[in-house]
């Protein structure tokens, strides 16, 4: 497990200094993921939410709000998304379809962070430890636990 989320540390900090873009000493943020994945409204069908219990997945939750929906999306579509990235950091903790786009989901414990990779688009999300704990509630119906 310490393996794990040092390898997560470091290739998080691997994928951070390789993607700093600067213009003028200003970061630039590319948002074409949200445009692509998250511009269009939802399509109605549950976001069915499944979590890895060894090495199979359970469902443990079925978003049919509409409400929750938009929530969770807003928020995922203004994650720090990074593009073209190739990620290999094991198995997800969670997965979940948003209009066919594939999400897989990393509980990141050091960071109090979600971590998303978009299944086939090579696109990698980091989300704020504030709306981690937001988007974990509305997937899960749980509070996300953090070490501190």
């Amino acid at each position: 497990m310490k393996r794990l989320v040092i390898l997560i540390i470091a290739i998080g900090l691997l994928l951070v200094g390789c993607s700093q873009e600067t213009t003028n000493g200003s970061v630039e943020k590319n948002d074409s993921t949200k445009r692509r994945v998250y511009s269009s409204s939802w399509d109605g069908n549950p976001i069915i939410v499944e979590q890895r219990n060894n090495e199979d997945y359970e469902t443990v939750n079925e978003i049919t709000d509409s409400d929750e929906a938009k929530k969770l999306i807003n928020a995922l579509g203004n994650a720090d998304w990074q593009e073209n990235v190739k990620v290999d950091i094991g198995s997800p903790d969670y997965t979940f379809s948003w209009n066919s786009f594939e999400h897989s989901v990393w509980i990141n414990q050091e960071y109090e962070r979600l971590e998303l990779l978009i299944e086939g688009q090579s696109n990698y999300g980091s989300l704020s430890a504030d709306t981690s704990k937001i988007v974990f509630e509305i997937l899960t119906g749980r509070k996300l636990i953090t070490s501190n």
